[in-house]
């Protein structure tokens, strides 16, 4: 059975994994249209997963999960 600790530990990986994800899926599909506000909007939603996925990363060091 997994402790707190580790319950914690492993939802903050998967929370970082899918905004990384997701960062990168919005990256792909901004390349793929021709639509500038389109691709503007997708720009606007990698930006902000990448500043989650900054927040996380730096919440789990100051936690101690590597």
């Amino acid at each position: 059975m997994l402790t707190d600790q580790e319950k914690m530990n492993n939802a903050m990986k998967m929370m970082l994994f899918h905004e990384e994800s997701m960062a990168k899926k919005y990256a792909d599909l901004a390349q793929q249209i021709t639509d500038p506000k389109l691709q503007q909007m997708l720009q606007g939603m990698e930006m902000s997963a990448r500043n989650h996925y900054g927040t996380l990363s730096r919440k789990m060091t100051s936690l101690g999960i590597v």
